[in-house]
Parts: structure tokens; sequence; C-alpha cells
């Protein structure tokens, strides 16, 4: 039996709902302060940085189960962080100019290709 007559059973789900998200609300901003931060508006690093930081995020959570494809998630997210990574890391580490755009060019490319890809796939 509802033990709250007078209320309608929406809103107790409604509130519980809030006081969660309140919870949820200061737990993200602890855990992305440090990443926002240093974000500038002028450089793409701190953009690289915070989709890392999010991607290997998504990448635990699929770890754990959430959906179908999980594993296949997991590892999509998991490799997008590593590009990511390379991206913001990357120094020319004593090959020529050439070789180090080419690289460079192979790995933004294969980021948008699994971004553009499966982006939205990894909601389901």
């Amino acid at each position: 039996m509802f033990p709250y007559r007078w209320l309608p059973r929406t809103i107790i789900p409604n509130i519980l709902y809030f006081f969660r998200s309140i919870k949820d609300g200061i737990k993200n901003i602890v855990r992305w302060t440090p990443i926002i931060w240093d974000d500038f508006d002028w450089d793409w690093e701190p953009l690289a940085k915070i989709m890392e930081y999010k991607l290997r995020r998504m990448s635990k959570m699929q770890q754990h189960g959430v959906s179908m494809n999980s594993d296949k998630y997991a590892k999509q997210t998991l490799i997008c962080a590593e590009l990511l990574k390379r991206l913001r890391e990357d120094d020319m580490g004593g090959v020529s100019a050439h070789q180090h755009m080419a690289r460079t060019n192979e790995w933004q490319k294969m980021l948008g290709k699994i971004l553009g890809k499966n982006l939205r796939c990894w909601w389901d």
C-alpha cells in the first residue's frame, strides 16, 4: 500500500530524483573542476583533454555492460580517448616534419571516422 495517500504516486520518485541529481551534480563539479580549470577558448588541446576524459569515463561505464554491445563500445571509446591523448602529447620525436604531419593526419582521420560513425550508438 502506498504510505502517503495524499501525495500522487509521481511526486515521491520526482523528489528522490531531485535529491539524487543534486548529489550527482556535486560529484560532477568535483570530478570535472581540474579538467575544466585549464580550458581556454583559443586552443584545441583543452577540448581534446575534455573529450579524452569523457571518453575514458564512458569506456569504464561500458565495461560494466550497460548495453548489448558494451564491449565493442568500450573499445571504441577507449580508442578515441587514446587517439586524443596521442594528438595532445605528440611531438616530432626525431621524425621528419612530413612524417610527423602524415602520422598526425592519420590519427585525426581515424578519430573522426570512429566518432562520426559511432557517436550516437554509444548511448543505446
